[in-house]
This record gives C-alpha cells, structure tokens and sequence, in this order.
C-alpha cells in the first residue's frame, strides 16, 4: 500500500494492527476505492495470527466525514454508486464476522456513513469534543447501515434517537448512552484506544475468536438478517 491511489494505510505495531483512512484533505470521507481497500486491509489483518486486535481510525484528527458526495452523487456516477452500495455492504459483513476484537478510534467525527463505521466496531472509544451524527434525513436520505447497527446492538429506541432525530451526539454523550467504552480528552485518544488493543492483543486468540462467535449467535436477530433487509436501499440519493 504503497502507490499514490493509496487512502488506507495499514500500520502493524506490536500485536495489533492499523487500518488508517488517509485522505485527510476530505475528512476521510468514503468513496469505493477507500471501502475496498479498508475490506482488503481488514481481511489481511485479520488472517495474520501476529494482530490481535485491530484499531480502526482517520487520518488528519477525524475518524470519516460520511460519503464523498461528489464522487459519488447525480447520474454521471450511478455506476460509481452501485459499486459502493456492494462494496459498503461486504464491508460491513467483514466487520461484523471479524474474528478479532476492532476498535474504532472517534476524533473530530463520524458522520452518516463514517457514524456507520464507527458502529460496526466492536469497541469506540471517544474524545470529549468529538461528534457521531447520522445525519442522513436531514438531507432526505435513508442511513440503512446505521439502522442496522443501531437497532441490532442497541435497540429501535437508540436508532431513532440517533436516525429520526438526527442530532450530533459528542463523546460524552456516547459514553453515558453505553456506546462508547471510553471518553477522554481529545489528545489522548489514540493513545487510549491503542493501550486497548494492546491488553486485548494479550488474550488467546482462539478463545478471543470463539467468545465473538458465541455472542453473534446469541443475538436476538442476526445482523445478517438485517443487512440483507437493508440491502435494497438506497447509497447517496434521494429515496423514492
């Protein structure tokens, strides 16, 4: 990862890994190129029995500022769009049967689709004056992945606090809602998130890979269930 089409980076520390957004000068915002390489990036961390965590973060002090818009809005990038809708779902998917622990790391913020990634980590951890907003209706788009995460991690009640009402929620906010595992002064998130991985880093990774897989499967509804739900709807454009 190497090459100058390169916007994710992996970085391999000592027993955890990296998964970087680095397009900074767009707020880490998405685009099919960005979800590919996070999936591929994700699959290669996640078969390499060094990592065992994985910590998911933006470059630039934001986490992902939702879909590139304009690379992937109006009819000239229908094509482009179509792409991603499958592309987003496979990664979510990935996520979600990840057999190593991922920490998502919340600076600056996470929007609409980059509230989404946000979600489908298993663990967030949050600084103070950073912000989740699903703020999809506000633009009279539907937010189909956050739904999904919301509703299946958190309840119908939370996805329409978070996906109706539509308002920023910050660090502190997301720690008293029992979504964030922690909130700390904006400088020290990183910091916090890899002291994180490194612990979980140290548990067996077989017994860390069975313990997920037992709580997937206890889980009133699948999430698998709901992706598939959700599936049909529609990525960066107006629902009919």
């Amino acid at each position: 990862m190497v090459e100058s089409t390169c916007v994710v980076r992996i970085e391999r520390c000592e027993g955890w890994g990296e998964l970087v957004l680095d397009r900074p000068s767009r707020g880490n915002a998405l685009t099919v190129e960005l979800v590919v390489q996070l999936r591929a990036g994700l699959a290669e961390l996640a078969a390499d029995d060094a990592t065992g965590a994985i910590l998911v973060r933006g470059e630039g002090g934001c986490l992902c500022s939702g879909l590139d818009l304009r690379a992937l809005v109006g009819e000239s990038n229908a094509s482009k769009r179509a792409a991603f809708g499958a592309e987003w779902s496979e990664l979510h998917r990935a996520l979600a049967a990840c057999p190593r622990p991922t920490i998502a790391v919340l600076e600056g913020a996470a929007v609409a689709a980059g509230a989404a990634l946000a979600l489908a980590c298993d663990f967030l951890v949050a600084g103070e004056g950073a912000s989740m907003h699903v703020s999809e209706v506000t633009r009279a788009m539907t937010a189909p992945m956050n739904i999904a995460w919301l509703v299946t991690k958190y309840g119908s009640a939370r996805a329409l606090d978070f996906c109706v009402s539509a308002e920023p929620h910050d660090g502190a906010d997301l720690f008293r809602l029992g979504m964030a595992v922690a909130v700390v002064d904006d400088a020290h998130v990183l910091a916090v998130a890899r002291e994180m991985a490194e612990r979980l880093s140290g548990y067996n990774r077989g017994a860390m890979t069975s313990t997920k897989e037992l709580i997937r499967a206890a889980s009133s509804e699948d999430l698998e269930t709901v992706l598939t739900r959700m599936r049909n709807q529609p990525v960066g454009q107006t629902p009919s």
